[in-house]
């Protein structure tokens, strides 16, 4: 008797290499840090270049997933993958506001 099919078995092939990538990036960011530390790499400036970067990058987050949505209103119309999306445009949004609220109020 098998335990796991061909289904789980790929499921979880995929969720391994997925946690293994997050393992990855988190350990490659804590020695880009101390390294950046020792070299004096995080002044003012840097995070200044940083925090516009991310500004824009969440703009074009922003087009993407209403690109990604328009997609999928065509190709799939109203189905778990839209719900799944209204959802992340959801969570985008409302991280946001949060985040807004919270550097407003350290000002």
């Amino acid at each position: 008797m098998r335990i796991l099919n061909e289904t789980v078995a790929n499921a979880l092939t995929v969720l391994s290499g997925l946690l293994g990538g997050i393992l990855v990036a988190v350990i490659v960011y804590f020695i880009n840090r101390s390294i950046g530390k020792k070299k004096r790499w995080f002044d003012e400036r840097q995070q200044h270049v940083a925090s516009r970067a991310k500004a824009a990058a969440w703009n074009a987050t922003s087009v993407i997933l209403l690109v990604a949505w328009a997609i999928i209103i065509i190709y799939d119309g109203i189905s778990f993958s839209f719900f799944l999306m209204t959802g992340i445009w959801v969570a985008h949004n409302l991280s946001l506001i949060a985040t807004s609220v919270y550097f407003n109020s350290q000002n």
